[in-house]
């Protein structure tokens, strides 16, 4: 087997060098577009389902999905519960409580239809190495029967949701888990595993069954040079038999996400942007993906949260994927059911709005207030319930005292040129208010949840509109409304701004792209005073001896003014090397044991375990969830330069050198990385690494560059205590 897999990749790679398509490398790949389908389609259904269904259950706040992971490692709470319903039966065995006795792939097609959700994506493998597809792999790897076909259901539960969701409109894709917690194979010999068991896996399931969507996870534990994956992807967008159509995400390997591949994936961080690249955020209803017994009806978001978590994304120009987790009878909870069927009913009225859309020139309009609202936990309603405390009503129509709310979220539609104003509170005087913006003259307006056209004026630079009388027999659905503008949006492109330091140099260089459309004649206008930038603003970029804001918009004829884009240009000050005294190989480091939302959690907390360490290193945490660690020290470099410091992790981490934070990454939320820039003399600087890790996926990493660009590990000979 591990022969023949060698003779495909290299197969597939001659092919490409012939081919002259795509290419095994990031920069090709990343040039393929995604396709304008998934563009389009803006909502789509995540499935988490195995195994994993029969115990459904874990500790609020937890994944439920992660059930093995925390029952063979130290999640005591999970052990307690097993041993109490199950006894001494292994994970494994559960599987044949999987029965899906109930399981109805025509009814869920429909529901997933109804919802309005333009695809799905089911879990053919979680990290548990269960298939849901038949799959001798799994039964070889593993030593004893491990797919659906074999135990269990016995049947192609894939397979024959695939049919079902294909009688309707809806695309069908599906999640693949790279890695497998637990997988002899894996343990023992990961190339071997990757060669002998993925590559062999995700073959069959790209030829047998043909997905839209191939939704990749489990990618932190190996970089992508061992799952090789820029070779699968070559292959995929070259060879496959859904070379046109299918559509990938960016967790591809340690390091990859929000960098390369496809779309990138954030998950439970509805504060993520990337206005220049495809997105897509997942979430639960609650917090777990896969079904959790534990969690009560306060804990799942309002259909209206959910809907303003939809429209906040779209306006953003990304996608929403909104997870269900059925149970072990292969049934999807009523709850979760009247959700799905609840939003398909806004979006039968409200969904022009929603599809085929972009990002407007203005994703938002703010009211008066405070913009930086943190949410304590952003993965479910629990902690805060009986003060409402749901991060997308506590932005929109509930906000805390002082704080500003997005008023009027914007989308549009560039194939008719109709522009969308989307409100999820009705104004008590039955007037709208659409700030900074001026409409042609006999501009026609119209209310979605309303038929009949809307009168408005213009009043200096804002559009007044009065809308119809609340009418509830009328207007029925609440949970955000909709007014259509006709014939009007069309905007510039915006500028791009590129920032770099030369080797040692203290002040950067600002390398503009105007981004402009073929044969327009546009100007690109400059402030660095915070004001916005207007048609008589400079069109250079003034002088400048210190830190500033830069902002530029494009301006062309025929157009409107393109969106605003803010820099924050920093002029570096030298920080000088300290003297530790007599400096010891290593951090010191602790680590601890609490339920943390933030580093800050840490603090004033006892330590349970004390020690050095020659790199940052997860792999010290006392437990795999619900834990935190501190590195402090000293970090050496050889000589005075700009330095990039690169902190990855999930959940969050926090870095501060000589006192002052250069990285700030806290709060819950998937793996992804930051970066922060500093001068450093050559010497010893204060150091501080703090992580949290709550659940799910446990990943840290610290990186280092210079000037020159060239990123690489912090070498143990680097840290000191």
């Amino acid at each position: 087997m591990r022969v023949f897999l060698l003779l495909v990749i290299l197969l597939v790679n001659v092919r490409h060098i012939n081919a002259q398509t795509y290419q095994p490398n990031w920069e090709s790949l990343d040039s393929r577009p995604t396709p304008q389908w998934w563009k389009d389609a803006k909502f789509g259904i995540f499935i988490h389902w195995g195994v994993y269904a029969v115990p459904g259950w874990s500790s609020k706040g937890n994944y439920a999905e992660w059930y093995q992971q925390g029952l063979q490692t130290t999640d005591s709470a999970r052990k307690r519960f097993h041993q109490q319903k199950f006894g001494d039966r292994t994970y494994y065995q559960l599987a044949e409580d999987f029965k899906a006795e109930l399981y109805n792939p025509d009814e869920w097609a429909k529901l997933f239809e109804k919802s309005g959700a333009k695809y799905i994506v089911l879990t053919s493998k979680h990290h548990d190495g269960f298939t849901l597809w038949p799959n001798k792999n799994a039964n070889r790897t593993w030593g004893f029967p491990w797919n659906a076909m074999d135990i269990g259901p016995r049947r192609d539960l894939l397979g024959d949701l695939f049919k079902s969701v294909r009688k309707t409109s809806v695309r069908a894709g599906m999640y693949y888990s790279l890695y497998e917690w637990f997988n002899p194979l894996w343990l023992n010999n990961k190339p071997a595993y990757v060669q002998e068991h993925m590559w062999p896996q995700m073959m069959e399931l790209i030829n047998t069954y043909q997905p839209d969507v191939f939704w990749t996870d489990g990618e932190w534990d190996a970089p992508a040079e061992l799952w090789k994956s820029k070779e699968f992807l070559t292959w995929l967008f070259n060879e496959s038999p859904v070379k046109e159509k299918i559509v990938v995400n960016d967790r591809w390997g340690s390091g990859i996400r929000f960098k390369h591949g496809g779309f990138f994936t954030p998950e439970y961080q509805p504060d993520l942007d990337f206005e220049n690249h495809d997105w897509e955020e997942s979430r639960g209803m609650g917090y777990s993906y896969g079904y959790n017994r534990e969690e009560d009806a306060w804990d799942y978001n309002s259909t209206q949260s959910l809907v303003i978590a939809l429209i906040d994304k779209v306006s953003r120009g990304g996608n929403f994927l909104l997870d269900i987790g059925p149970d072990e009878h292969g049934k999807i909870p009523p709850i979760m059911q009247e959700r799905l069927l609840q939003m398909g009913e806004w979006l039968s009225i409200h969904g022009e709005a929603i599809y085929n859309t972009v990002r407007w020139k203005t994703a938002v309009q703010w009211s008066e207030g405070r913009r930086d609202y943190k949410f304590k936990n952003t993965h479910a309603v629990t902690e805060d319930w009986k003060t409402g405390g749901d991060v997308m009503l506590k932005l929109t129509v509930d906000p805390d005292p002082g704080y500003a709310v997005k008023e009027i979220f914007y989308t549009y539609n560039p194939t008719t040129n109709c522009l969308y104003a989307i409100f999820p509170r009705y104004p008590d005087n039955r007037t709208l208010v659409l700030k900074d913006m001026q409409l042609p003259t006999g501009t026609k307006i119209s209310f979605l949840s309303h038929p009949g056209e809307l009168k408005w004026k213009q009043d200096d630079n804002n559009i007044i509109i009065k809308l119809p009388e609340y009418n509830p027999n009328k207007i029925k659905l609440n949970y955000a409304y909709a007014i259509k503008i006709e014939n009007y949006g069309r905007f510039a492109a915006k500028p791009v701004i590129k920032v770099s330091y030369g080797p040692g140099s203290l002040v950067p260089d600002i390398n503009v792209v105007p981004n402009h459309q073929p044969g327009m004649n546009a100007l690109t206008r400059f402030t660095i005073d915070g004001s916005e930038p207007t048609e008589n603003s400079p069109d250079k970029i003034p002088a400048f001896k210190q830190s500033f804001v830069l902002k530029a918009k494009n301006f062309a004829n025929g157009l409107l003014p393109s969106g605003t884009v803010t820099e924050n240009i920093n002029v570096y000050r030298w920080k000088n090397a300290v003297k530790p005294g007599k400096p010891q190989n290593g951090l010191k480091y602790e680590a601890f044991e609490l339920n943390p939302v933030s580093v800050k959690d840490m603090e004033g907390q006892t330590a349970v375990k004390l020690g050095y360490a020659n790199k940052v290193d997860p792999s010290l945490l006392t437990r795999k969830e619900n834990a935190g660690l501190r590195f402090e020290g000293y970090i050496r470099v050889e000589k005075d330069d700009i330095y990039t410091f690169y902190l990855a992790s999930d959940d969050g981490s926090r870095l501060t050198i000589d006192g002052e934070e250069i990285i700030d990454h806290d709060g819950l939320h998937g793996a992804d990385e930051k970066q922060g820039t500093v001068a450093l003399r050559k010497g010893y600087h204060k150091i501080k690494i703090e992580y949290i890790q709550a659940s799910g996926g446990l990943a840290l990493r610290l990186q280092i560059a210079g000037a020159d660009g060239q990123r690489k590990s912090i070498a143990a000979e680097q840290l000191y205590h």
